[in-house]
């Protein structure tokens, strides 16, 4: 039977029917792109994407990376959090991609790809991150949206700290 919606205003009265269908599967979340630009040139940039003691600063708590092809990674933010990858393309100051490998519920491995491009804007930065490799399901449109909203919370931070030398993160960050 299809569901019925009554809906009034501006003097007026409808009745919309819509008929009940089975709700679809979830659908494979998109890629997520962010672009940022700062002031400080590429080769600063990049060390902070690559640099342990720099990524302390804006991004994790502790960091482990060997910055070659095929190096691996290792990021933790406080008790609560930790991840690891390996490094799948470096040409310095211009393109990092990392295979992203997160831990799911029920330790199920969850594996994506980060890219970030970097290229010359005026005296600074033009930075372009691409976080790809989403696959279908709740677990990740769960991941998906937690890898957006934090990108976007860290590389804000990342523009705050190689720009102004201010940590933007708050204390209940576990940093």
């Amino acid at each position: 039977m299809p569901d019925t919606v009554d809906a009034e205003g501006a003097g007026s009265r409808v009745r919309l029917i819509c008929p009940t269908l089975p709700l679809p599967a979830m659908a494979k979340p998109p890629a997520i792109r962010q672009t940022y630009i700062l002031t400080h040139p590429p080769s600063r940039v990049f060390a902070a994407l690559t640099d342990p003691k720099i990524l302390t600063k804006w991004f994790v708590a502790k960091a482990a990376v060997t910055p070659r092809k095929g190096g691996n990674f290792r990021l933790g933010w406080g008790k609560s959090y930790s991840m690891r990858g390996r490094v799948l393309e470096i040409e310095a100051p211009r393109t990092l991609r990392l295979a992203w490998i997160d831990v799911g519920e029920g330790g199920k491995v969850l594996e994506t790809e980060a890219r970030f491009d970097l290229s010359k804007h005026g005296r600074g930065t033009k930075l372009s991150v691409t976080h790809r490799g989403f696959k279908s399901g709740k677990k990740w449109v769960v991941l998906h949206g937690a890898i957006a909203s934090g990108w976007a919370y860290y590389l804000q931070n990342l523009r705050s700290v190689v720009d102004h030398g201010i940590d933007l993160r708050s204390p209940s960050d576990s940093i």
